[in-house]
């Protein structure tokens, strides 16, 4: 099956591998698209690798087809398949050294002791502790009530009996003396009453009135005495009742106080019996925890040795590879060397072409068949350069019949010219024409056509505004009609 460019493209792009391909590979897969399917199969396992051996043989065997198809052969690859297939064919790494396993000798032993702080009981006190009831609390807040809502003190002559035994008395001694000053008055009068025995009566009266008045504030004082005796009397009942309950409530302490030195003296030891449990899971932890500090210590060992093995493996592993990787700069070297000479032999040899196709062009415009041996160098195939030399041949016979058996060849309307050949004669009309590089002088229509084969390019426009024109690497394929 024959495969073409886009096979490849739809290749490299399935595989995602594109990005991966450089100028020189893809220049490669265009004429030899078969390369780039295979070269893109290469890549996609390198790029899927889980090695680094696995990624340098498959890059290896992309540059080692890619070299194929460019013909080379480098002096270094016998040396470079050699340690291929000892990475290809690299052992594994192995230890065969144990590694320490670790075994508790006090596994049974803390399991047992933390079943029993597990199943640890909570701690209990059967005993009761001593309650308090004040018996007192009755009389207090009726003591209490009394004192609280007691009414504020007040006074009345009225309503004060001391008043009014005093003013009974006060009464009967201002009748008496009242009496008493008449009688005497009267004596001395001879019984006949006067306005002096009246005054001196009433004066006697006055005068046991205003003793009475004189006791109010005494008696007022007394009173007031009276009720504040009163309340410090309640109060100091209160103090007494007071005074006994704390003495009550402070034998109660007492017994509670002593109820919790024995709960506290009973928790005491039971903390003491369970943190002995815990002390001695501690002393076992602790000497597993040498007997375990010992294995790691072992372990350890074990690793760093085994680390250094595998080190070295690995030292032995990258001394391959470094030493692949100077023999493929080396290879690769090589190549580009043998990439450059074939880049210039590939020049020089498209320079002999074209220096070869100049001279076909020139023999084919005078009537006359090139040498087999030219024509080879030129490219040419010999079905053009046939069809060229009758074209050619052709035009010269036209050319020549217009003339008139050879009369003036001045007229302006004759013109015949080629793809590649000579300058217009000396009076044909130039006012549009341009010059092509390879082409010489030739009309604008006719430089359009070539542009329109794809044998020739326009570049622009010169300062007289008129098209410039490069010629194309493509060969004329067919006969191409010139209107000169």
């Amino acid at each position: 099956m024959a495969y073409t460019y886009s096979d490849f493209l739809k290749k490299a792009q399935a595989t995602n591998t594109l990005k991966d391909f450089d100028p020189d590979e893809l220049r490669l897969a265009e004429p030899y698209p078969e390369y780039g399917i295979a070269a893109a199969s290469l890549k996609a396992e390198a790029n899927s690798a889980t090695t680094s051996a696995q990624r340098a043989i498959a890059n290896e065997a992309a540059a080692q087809l890619k070299a194929s198809y460019n013909g080379f052969t480098g002096s270094y690859q016998d040396e470079i398949d050699d340690i291929l297939d000892q990475l290809d064919k690299y052992p594994d790494f192995s230890y065969d050294q144990e590694a320490p396993e670790y075994d508790n000798k006090y596994e049974e032993e803390q399991d047992a002791i933390l079943d029993q702080i597990g199943k640890y009981p909570d701690f209990s006190w059967d005993q009761e502790a001593p309650t308090y009831t004040n018996p007192y609390e009755q009389l207090q807040k009726e003591l209490l009530d009394k004192l609280l809502n007691r009414e504020d003190f007040t006074w009345s002559a009225d309503t004060d009996p001391v008043f009014g035994e005093y003013q009974k008395q006060y009464l009967r001694e201002g009748e008496r003396a009242t009496a008493n000053a008449l009688a005497q008055a009267a004596a001395a009068s001879g019984g006949q009453t006067s306005s002096y025995a009246a005054t001196a009566a009433s004066q006697a009266g006055n005068y046991y009135a205003s003793q009475l008045s004189d006791m109010i504030p005494e008696l007022y004082n007394q009173a007031y005495q009276r009720y504040l005796s009163e309340y410090e009397q309640l109060a100091n009942d209160l103090g007494v009742v007071n005074t006994q309950q704390q003495l009550d409530y402070k034998e109660y302490l007492d017994r509670l106080g002593q109820y919790n030195t024995d709960k506290n003296f009973a928790y005491q030891q039971y903390l003491d019996d369970y943190n002995k449990l815990l002390s001695y899971l501690d002393a076992v932890n602790g000497q597993e925890q040498m007997d375990y500090q010992e294995y790691k210590d072992k372990l350890g060992q074990f690793n760093v040795d085994k680390e250094f093995a595998y080190q070295q493996y690995l030292d032995n592993y990258n001394q391959l590879q470094s030493y692949l990787e100077g023999l493929q700069k080396a290879n690769d070297s090589e190549y580009q060397q043998y990439v450059d000479q074939l880049d210039w032999e590939r020049e020089q040899q498209q320079q002999a072409q074209k220096s070869a196709q100049t001279q076909v062009d020139g023999i084919l415009q005078a009537g006359v068949m090139p040498s087999s041996d030219l024509i080879a160098k030129s490219g040419y195939t010999q079905e053009y350069v046939n069809a060229m030399l009758q074209y050619y041949r052709q035009k010269a016979a036209a050319a020549y019949r217009s003339s008139g058996s050879g009369g003036s060849s001045k007229s302006s309307s004759s013109t015949v010219t080629k793809v590649n050949g000579s300058k217009p004669g000396p009076n044909s009309n130039t006012s549009n024409l341009v010059s092509v590089p390879q082409y010489g002088e030739m009309a604008v229509a006719d430089a359009e056509r070539l542009v329109q084969a794809g044998l020739l390019r326009r570049t622009g426009f010169d300062k007289n505004g008129k098209p410039t024109y490069i010629a194309t690497a493509k060969k004329p394929d067919q006969y191409i009609p010139m209107t000169r």
